[in-house]
């Protein structure tokens, strides 16, 4: 099967998250788990030049580091082949209590479902007190939420993402989901989205009318300018405008860090 070219991305939740934070002005470092291969020496290099710490970045001998492959149709939507890797295999004592309390903040992408690892970040934070977290939660998380393994009280989330489809897996939880964290957004690509502030349904916001060339990551970077604009201090529909903008951009480039904005840019467009 001839395809008209191919390119090669450093990716995954963790890495697409800490860079946008870092080109929004924040400090950021990643915390996620690799093989020692190459792509490993590419992901690291990566979020050097970026100026993300690598400090916590796990190094597995035996294992892989993560891949995909991303099919990019005409008007940018994808088919992605996922190996996770070693990307899937944080453990609890992957998980270091001193640099969580020290941080002001923790974004959580997928880590695979592991639910001992996640409650035990769960249950530092809650200890940290003073540590806020925001959860993007993948397939294996959700899967935990809908058969009840994870108690929604004892997540100490104050801002959470969903698409309408998880939204939807998650419909029996919605009523605690509310109560418990205080920001939910509730994605729908083109056509915008729900924001659910203190347990009310807020507004809907619209996208951006941009052509799309690769929809990889823009969720990550719709999360990384909520995030920001939180942690500086903006109102929620700021947040929203910030987190619109980022992922309208990343759309707008093969893969799903070349698009994202920098402090200037965002605050200008």
């Amino acid at each position: 099967v001839d395809i008209e070219g191919f390119r090669v991305y450093t990716g995954g939740g963790g890495t697409h998250t800490a860079v946008g934070f870092s080109r929004l002005g924040l400090s950021a470092a990643a915390l996620c788990e690799t093989g020692r291969d190459d792509f490993a020496q590419i992901v690291t290099q990566d979020l050097e030049r970026e100026r993300v710490s690598t400090q916590l970045v796990i190094s597995e001998k035996k294992e892989q580091t993560g891949g995909s492959i991303v099919l990019v149709g005409a008007q940018g939507g994808r088919t992605v082949l996922v190996h996770r890797g070693a990307a899937s295999m944080l453990d609890t004592f992957d998980i270091p209590p001193y640099w969580l309390s020290q941080t002001r903040w923790v974004h959580l992408s997928s880590i695979g479902g592991r639910k001992e690892t996640l409650e035990k970040i769960f249950l530092l934070i809650r200890k940290a007190g003073e540590v806020g977290l925001s959860w993007n939660p993948g397939q294996g998380e959700l899967a935990l939420l809908k058969d009840k393994e994870l108690d929604v009280e004892s997540i100490p989330c104050k801002i959470a993402f969903f698409n309408k489809e998880e939204w939807r897996q998650v419909s029996v939880l919605h009523q605690q989901l509310l109560r418990q964290i205080p920001h939910i957004i509730v994605t729908d690509g083109k056509n915008g989205g729900d924001a659910y502030i203190n347990g009310k349904h807020s507004w809907r916001y619209l996208a951006l009318p941009v052509e799309s060339v690769d929809d990889t990551g823009a969720g990550d970077a719709f999360a990384t300018g909520y995030v920001a604009a939180h942690l500086l201090g903006k109102k929620p529909q700021a947040a929203i405008e910030w987190a619109v903008k980022n992922a309208s951009s990343v759309v707008r480039f093969y893969g799903a860090k070349l698009g994202l904005l920098d402090r200037k840019r965002i605050e200008a467009e």
